[in-house]
């Protein structure tokens, strides 16, 4: 298998993509009033595939079709009780200050009425570390956002998956500033568990993952967390924190990433859920075959299984590990509407591995997606990151507030409805 283990996920970019959709000017004429009803697409998915691409295109095909035959070969036939989900994008810790303003939160509500119209039951939000540190500015005001989000969503009747970790910080992709030089393996890894207990004590979500990335976290922070190192934090922090509430507790990793993380995580007393981050497929799709094996393993010895973040990575086998500048061109391909039937695919077989499996839990991380695409042309293939996301989450918000969804939106909303009926 190539190395795969030095690309980040697309979490990386998501900061960058909030702080540009114009949250911060866009203070006026705030509607409180409920949205008009979806009723039209934004996109046709039958765009042509433009010829930059088309071999990308058969090779992510020839990759699905491979893990189809074997997601055939284990599916039980039924459809199972997942929760199908989506990542509550505009409530990402990396996006900082910009969450505490008005008009943030009131598209917050926007969305949520979206997705819950859509038949959404769930949504990730992702609080990071240090945001809620006692000493870090504003902690207090995070926290009541998160709080105010929390409540949000389970008015709505939604099921919450948390997930913490560092702050993308010194990167493009957040704005806020730590030194995480000042941080030793042991006083990071002691925080973040702070951090975890008082979400569970004071925001309350359904579902509190503990950690996942650690490769991640390690080229963040430039800290060495080792496999044992990973498990004996999840292991301590499992027992501080109280689940006498309900509240399930989890851990995992992506799926490239070394396998040494998620070993020990099987067998470990207390820990609820296994929990997957789902994007490369890799040559022959051994990605996704290792997330059903792993999926397996955990319901063999009783645990539970999410998958908190999955989306199509539209890269080739020979791309992969290939460092950070190389995942910023492959995730500036997800804006185009011409992959709309191969994300459309993705979402079929990862739902179906849910099912197969008998998930609880499935999160589809690009929710501006399902309200904006951008149609491919010699000029939008030249953007750069900045003018990528600044245009797709400026429209994302502006079709959410008319009621517009892409197609892979309506495809989307159809195939939850089917779930249900």
């Amino acid at each position: 298998m190539p190395a795969v283990k030095k690309w980040l996920s697309p979490a990386l970019v998501l900061a960058l993509a909030i702080s540009l959709t114009g949250c911060k000017t866009q203070t006026t004429n705030v509607s409180t009033t409920v949205p008009p009803p979806i009723t039209t697409s934004t996109v046709d998915s039958t765009a042509t595939i433009p010829a930059l691409y088309q071999a990308l295109y058969n090779e992510l095909d020839t990759e699905m079709a491979s893990f189809e035959t074997t997601l055939a070969q284990n599916s039980t036939g039924k459809q199972g009780q997942s929760i199908i989900a989506t990542e509550l994008a505009y409530a990402n810790g990396n996006v900082g200050p910009a969450l505490l303003t008005a008009i943030n939160l009131e598209n917050n509500r926007i969305i949520l009425d979206r997705l819950q119209a859509m038949g959404v039951k769930g949504v990730v939000l992702a609080i990071k570390f240090p945001l809620l540190k006692p000493d870090f500015p504003n902690s207090g005001e995070y926290l009541q956002f998160f709080r105010n989000i929390m409540a949000e969503c389970h008015q709505r009747g939604m099921k919450v998956l948390v997930e913490c970790g560092a702050i993308f910080s010194g990167t493009p992709y957040s704005p806020v500033q730590v030194d995480w030089s000042k941080y030793t393996t042991d006083s990071f890894l002691q925080g973040l568990a702070d951090q975890l207990v008082l979400v569970a004590q004071e925001i309350k979500p359904d579902y509190l993952t503990l950690a996942n990335e650690p490769e991640t976290e390690e080229s963040l922070t430039k800290l060495i967390i080792t496999p044992a190192v990973w498990s004996n934090f999840i292991a301590a922090t499992l027992k501080r924190i109280d689940k006498s509430n309900g509240l399930l507790v989890g851990a995992g990793c992506g799926t490239w990433e070394d396998p040494a993380y998620i070993n020990t995580l099987f067998n470990m007393s207390g820990l609820d859920y296994i929990d997957l981050h789902i994007y490369a497929m890799n040559k022959n799709a051994t990605l996704l075959d290792r997330a059903l094996t792993y999926a397996q393993e955990a319901k063999a010895v009783g645990k539970r299984v999410t998958a908190s973040e999955a989306w199509l990575w539209k890269a080739a086998p020979e791309e992969l590990g290939s460092g950070i500048a190389s995942s910023d061109k492959i995730m500036n391909r997800d804006v185009f509407s011409f992959w709309t039937p191969l994300d459309e695919r993705f979402f079929r077989d990862i739902v179906n591995l849910a099912d197969a499996t008998n998930m609880d839990f499935v999160s589809f991380f690009w929710t501006r997606n399902l309200f904006s695409n951008l149609d491919y042309n010699n000029t939008t293939n030249n953007l750069t990151t900045t003018e990528y996301n600044s245009i797709m989450n400026q429209t994302a918000i502006s079709n959410v507030r008319k009621g517009k969804m892409s197609a892979l939106g309506w495809y989307y909303q159809e195939q939850l409805q089917i779930r249900t009926q």
